[in-house]
């Protein structure tokens, strides 16, 4: 009998944990895009042993990602980008599949592999179209970026066109 009350306590404490870790990368996702700085802080001085699930590690590998970009820092390894792709391809919102797969791109062209940032870029794409408009804009500019760097201008100045009617359609600032 002491055992069952010692395992229910236990299932019962991991399971609090496990809310308020959800909560935490919840309120951290509703600041991210206006205080970056703070994501980023909160985000870093999480503990990592309180990530007890796949799904948890892959919010909070999505949300590094996206802090360590809107803080301006350049990403070229892919393993937090991955992270989340591995989860959200089959789990999730396809919102944050199609961001997961932005950044893995974003971490492939900071890394100088344009050849494979575009092509995860063609496979963001119809994603992000359906599921998540303001990053089907960020992939039409990364797009125009590596179409700049290999001196395509007419192929880069679509790509920002679509992009800018991407960014007009939305009722943001952008």
């Amino acid at each position: 009998m002491k055992r069952l009350f010692h395992l229910l306590l236990l299932i019962l404490l991991t399971g609090c944990n496990t809310i308020e870790v959800k909560k935490q990368l919840q309120d951290i996702e509703s600041y991210i895009a206006a205080r970056p700085d703070s994501a980023l802080s909160v985000i870093e001085s999480m503990d990592s042993t309180a990530l007890k699930t796949r799904g948890l590690k892959a919010h909070h590998a999505l949300l590094h990602a996206m802090a360590l970009d809107k803080n301006y820092i350049d990403v070229t390894d892919d393993s937090l980008a991955l992270t989340a792709v591995n989860w959200y391809r089959n789990h999730g919102p396809k919102k944050n599949l199609a961001r997961s797969m932005y950044y893995l791109a974003l971490s492939y062209f900071y890394d100088r592999q344009y050849d494979r940032s575009i092509v995860k870029l063609a496979e963001t794409e119809p994603i992000a179209e359906k599921y998540d408009s303001l990053y089907w804009g960020f992939v039409k500019v990364l797009q125009a970026d590596i179409y700049s760097i290999n001196y395509n201008e007419i192929a880069e100045l679509e790509a920002l066109q679509q992009a800018l009617d991407i960014y007009c359609s939305l009722n943001d600032e952008y």
